[in-house]
C-alpha cells in the first residue's frame, strides 16, 4: 500500500493581523456571495454556513481591521439589503489577487437557497424556541431562529435582512431595555418595539462552590481564581455581565479595561444559555452570566441578578406580512404564556 494515495493535499490562503486569523477562503467566498446576493442570509445559505457564524466572522473581521466591511443599501426592491463598503470589496479583491498569483483555485460551490416565511435574528431564549416549535407544529410555515445577540438582531433589521429582531439590551443611564438602543441603528422611527416577556438572569457557578453574594463572585474572576464562560459579543447578556464588572470596578476604584485582562475566560465566548451552563457542568468553567431556566437544567448553583425585558422589534413596512402578523397575535395569545408556565424563571 503507497501511503500516498489515502492523503489529499489542500493549500489554504489565511490572511492575519498580528497573529489573529481574519480571513480564510470561506470567508472570502461568504464575503462574495454578500457582493452578490446584497444579503448576508442569502450568502451564508449558499455556502452551507449558519447564520451566525456568518454575522461572527464579519463582526471579528470589522473588530480587527477597525472597518466596515458591510453595509446597508438603501431602498430598492425589498427595501434594500446588504453590501460590501469599499474595503469590504478591498479586502476581497487583494485575496483574489493573492490566491491567483500563488496559481490557486477560488471557486463556490453554492447550495440551495430557501428564505424561510419568518426569519427571527437576535438574542438566544428558550422559550421562544419552544413558541416557535409550537407555531411549526400548528400553522406549518417555516420559522427560522439564528442567535446573533441583541445587537446582531437590531443590526440585522437595519440591514432588511431579518422580519423579526429580539433584543433585551439594558441601558444603564435610563434604567430602559432596547428603546435607546434603536436610533443606533437609524430604527428609531421605522419599527416596532413589541413587549415580551421578563427573564431571570443569574450568576451561575460550579457546584462544587460556595458563595455568599455577587461582589464575592466577582473578586474571585478579577483574583484570577475563577474561570468565566463569556456570551458573543453583541448579546444582551454580555452587556448586562460588563454593566456588572464596571459597577464593581467603580466600587472598588479599579480600572475596567485592566480588569477584565485579566479575567480568564472572559474571551471565551458561547452563543447560548445552554452552551454556556454546559461549559461550567462539565468544568470547563467555573461562573457564568444566564438565564436561570439553564442553569436549572445542568443542576447549577447561582444568585439572583436581575429580572429583565426580553423584547421583539419589528420593522414597521414588515407589520404588514401576513406571517409577521400571525407571529403578533400568537405572541400576544394565552398560547405564549401556557408555555411560560412550563419553564422556570419567565414572567408574561
Amino acid at each position: 500500500m503507497n501511503i500516498r494515495d489515502k492523503i489529499n493535499i489542500r493549500v489554504e490562503v489565511l490572511f492575519e493581523t498580528d497573529g489573529t486569523k481574519i480571513l480564510d477562503s470561506e470567508t472570502a467566498k461568504l464575503l462574495e456571495l454578500i457582493d452578490k446576493y446584497n444579503s448576508i442570509y442569502l450568502a451564508s445559505k449558499a455556502l452551507g454556513l449558519a447564520y451566525s457564524r456568518a454575522w461572527d466572522r464579519l463582526a471579528k473581521i470589522e473588530a480587527i481591521l477597525g472597518v466596515k466591511v458591510v453595509e446597508k443599501v438603501r431602498g430598492g426592491r425589498g427595501g434594500g439589503g446588504t453590501r460590501l463598503t469599499r474595503y469590504g470589496k478591498e479586502l476581497l479583491k487583494f485575496y483574489e489577487e493573492t490566491v491567483e498569483a500563488l496559481g490557486l483555485t477560488f471557486e463556490i460551490h453554492e447550495k440551495p437557497k430557501v428564505r424561510p416565511q419568518i426569519l427571527i435574528v437576535g438574542s438566544n431564549d428558550i422559550l421562544l424556541e419552544l413558541f416557535i416549535g409550537y407555531l411549526r407544529r400548528k400553522y406549518k410555515i417555516n420559522v427560522e431562529a439564528s442567535w446573533i445577540g441583541s445587537s446582531g438582531g437590531l443590526a440585522a433589521l437595519m440591514l432588511n435582512e431579518a422580519d423579526v429582531a429580539t433584543a433585551h439590551l439594558y441601558d444603564p443611564e435610563t434604567g430602559i431595555y432596547n428603546k435607546p438602543f434603536l436610533k443606533n441603528y437609524w430604527l428609531e422611527d421605522k419599527a416596532e418595539i413589541i413587549k415580551g416577556y421578563l427573564r431571570e438572569q443569574v450568576l451561575v457557578y460550579h457546584p462544587s462552590l460556595s458563595f455568599n453574594s455577587i461582589d464575592e463572585v466577582l473578586e474571585g474572576l478579577i483574583k484570577g481564581e475563577l474561570r468565566l464562560v463569556n456570551r458573543n459579543l453583541g448579546s444582551g447578556t454580555r452587556v448586562h455581565l460588563d454593566h456588572m464588572l464596571r459597577e464593581f470596578c467603580k466600587r472598588r476604584n479599579l480600572n475596567f479595561h485592566e480588569v477584565i485582562k485579566r479575567i480568564k475566560g472572559y474571551n471565551i465566548e458561547v452563543f447560548s444559555h445552554l452552551e454556556a451552563a454546559k461549559m461550567i457542568a462539565e468544568g470547563r468553567a467555573e461562573v457564568g452570566l444566564m438565564l436561570r431556566y439553564a442553569a436549572e437544567v445542568y443542576k447549577l448553583k447561582y444568585i439572583h441578578y436581575t429580572w429583565e425585558e426580553y423584547d421583539f422589534i419589528i420593522l414597521k413596512d414588515k407589520m404588514r406580512n401576513e406571517n409577521v402578523k400571525l407571529f403578533i397575535n400568537e405572541l400576544q395569545s394565552k398560547s405564549l404564556s401556557d408555555i411560560a408556565k412550563t419553564l422556570i424563571g419567565y414572567k408574561v
